[in-house]
């Protein structure tokens, strides 16, 4: 633990720093915060908070920015979060009301609202049931052979898959099928659908087997389409100025790669998360912070929001923002599930 007094030096120091992007001195410290301490006081403890690795200088005459282990004891020991102002929640939620009740519409503007408040990328993933279940199937005619299966699974997902038939079928035909299924398959999933199948005909089978390797499909994704945002917030802060960080990270960015390093970190926990430095294990971010939590409901629909910015990060108004937006997600998804089950 350290002391009191390095404490307020640290925090001090983060706080200059996150704000200012430039290396803080003894100096400012003394003139800035009332420490009831001399300069000299300060820097003393600043070549302490040095030598124990919390804290660095870039060049030798330059002041002092924090390094991961002083951001990490930041968070976790001196951090204040408070709730996001009212009037920042009554917008949210208005911009919330605007748009469609589809899980897709609000998972995309989690992810624009996120990013723009924070000013840095944010990236949501749509809320997924561990196991999907079955809403409705309706079989378009494409050709006398062919059609189009249309497969809405719970929460309005839908997929889609051609199916090729051996005999010819009219679009009444395929109303046919389709209704029967309908009313067989309502809310299953895809082992309850599987049982089924020894009550149907030969057509009624082989469209049967498709919703089921549709569903089983949908349910072997670890999380669903993420939606990311900000991009260029967080190319604009200086820290990735450099070509070769920003070519690293925008990799990362481009091909949505930083769920598959997001899920693992975030396990089945609950609450904010926050990941700093090389505590992610990937040399793309190492110089990058996350702030990451689950929404949903839990053991029944989940997703994933996060941001990802510099380890120089309002984390305080970030930790605010995610957990608001969360909490008003799960309020959302809380609501579409209850309307599905009636």
């Amino acid at each position: 633990m350290l002391t009191k007094r390095k404490q307020d030096i640290l925090k001090a120091i983060v706080t200059e720093y996150i704000g200012s992007a430039i290396p803080v001195p003894s100096e400012t410290i003394a003139r800035k915060y009332n420490l009831n301490v001399s300069t000299a006081t300060i820097r003393n403890e600043m070549s302490l908070l040095e030598q124990e690795g919390y804290i660095g200088k870039p060049h030798t005459s330059a002041g002092s920015v924090p390094l991961d282990i002083g951001y990490r004891y930041y968070v976790e020991s001196l951090l204040d979060v408070k709730e996001l102002p009212s009037e920042e929640q009554f917008l949210i939620q208005h911009l919330f009301h605007q748009v469609e009740r589809h899980l897709d519409e609000w998972t995309r503007l989690a992810a624009a609202i996120l990013s723009r408040m924070v000013r840095n990328a944010a990236v949501v993933t749509m809320a997924k049931a561990p196991r999907c279940r079955f809403r409705q199937v309706e079989l378009v005619s494409i050709q006398q052979y062919m059609s189009l299966l249309v497969l809405v699974l719970n929460e309005a997902k839908i997929k889609q898959q051609f199916i090729t038939f051996d005999t010819p079928l009219t679009q009444e035909d395929l109303w046919v099928v389709s209704n029967k299924l309908n009313r067989a398959c309502s809310n299953s999933n895809y082992l309850e659908i599987i049982g089924l199948q020894q009550e149907l005909s030969s057509i009624e089978k082989q469209v049967m087997s498709v919703i089921a390797s549709l569903m089983k499909m949908e349910d072997t994704l670890e999380y669903a389409e993420p939606y990311l945002s900000g991009i260029r917030h967080i190319l604009s802060q200086p820290e990735f100025n450099g070509a070769e960080r920003r070519s690293s990270l925008l990799e990362v960015l481009e091909d949505k790669s930083v769920v598959k390093i997001l899920m693992p970190k975030m396990g089945r926990e609950e609450g904010v998360k926050i990941i700093i430095g090389d505590q992610s294990n990937e040399e793309s971010i190492r110089d990058c912070s996350i702030v990451i939590s689950r929404y949903g409901v839990p053991e029944v629909m989940s997703g994933l929001l996060g941001v990802l910015g510099p380890m120089r990060m309002r984390y305080d108004y970030t930790v605010a923002t995610v957990r608001y937006i969360c909490s008003l997600l799960s309020g959302l998804v809380s609501e579409l599930h209850e309307q599905h089950r009636n």
